[in-house]
């Protein structure tokens, strides 16, 4: 049997000269321990907010249909094709936010799965704070007419996050990770109008 020593007890001192053992100053230790513990508490507020977390699109009939926005270029790092794009195409302000005109025509089955996804608890989190990507962008709006009521899904892929919008309330959240890349590998195969970067104008 294999037995562990010089834990328990006192090393002997051929131990301790080839196992030293190091010791944290207190200031370190003390350190650690506020570090983990502020961890410990971030973990639960953030897995918290996920399981709380309710999408406004939830009692949203599954009859109302689905109008598809492209948004134009990014306000902050497309600042010219996006002075371009708004002098020269029709385009429609939704809750400040421009967009082109025309809709875009999707497929029932992505139709669909846009709307599960919307209106599934686990693709959203509260919201966790701005994002380092130069400032909340939308690059569509989903939008669904439910009789009288209108329910708009902005989604920024830069932040990966969404915001809500119904006649009574609106809310910022945050896409989760799964739900984030099923969103963006369907709403890109839709982009129609925004030129690119490096796309030269006739």
């Amino acid at each position: 049997m294999c037995r562990s020593q010089g834990f328990a007890g006192a090393q002997s001192p051929a131990a301790a000269a080839q196992f030293p053992v190091r010791r944290l100053p207190g200031m370190s230790r003390c350190l650690l321990f506020t570090v983990l513990c502020a961890s410990a508490f971030l973990c639960s507020l953030g897995c918290g907010n996920r399981s709380q977390f309710t999408p406004i699109t939830k009692d949203m009939s599954p009859d109302a249909p689905l109008t598809l926005y492209e948004g134009l270029p990014h306000q902050s790092w497309e600042p010219e094709l996006l002075k371009n794009e708004l002098a020269a195409k029709k385009t429609i302000t939704i809750h400040g936010f421009p967009f082109y005109e025309h809709p875009l025509s999707v497929a029932a089955a992505d139709a669909d799965e846009l709307r599960r996804l919307s209106t599934a608890a686990d693709s959203f989190s509260s919201y966790g704070g701005p994002k380092a990507c130069g400032s909340y962008h939308p690059d569509y709006c989903l939008s669904w007419k439910d009789g009288s009521t209108v329910y708009e899904l902005l989604i920024c892929f830069g932040c990966h996050e969404m915001k809500f919008y119904s006649p009574s309330q609106d809310v910022l959240a945050d896409v989760q990770k799964d739900a984030f890349y099923r969103f963006e590998a369907i709403l890109k195969k839709y982009r129609d109008q925004r030129p690119k970067r490096n796309e030269q104008k006739a």
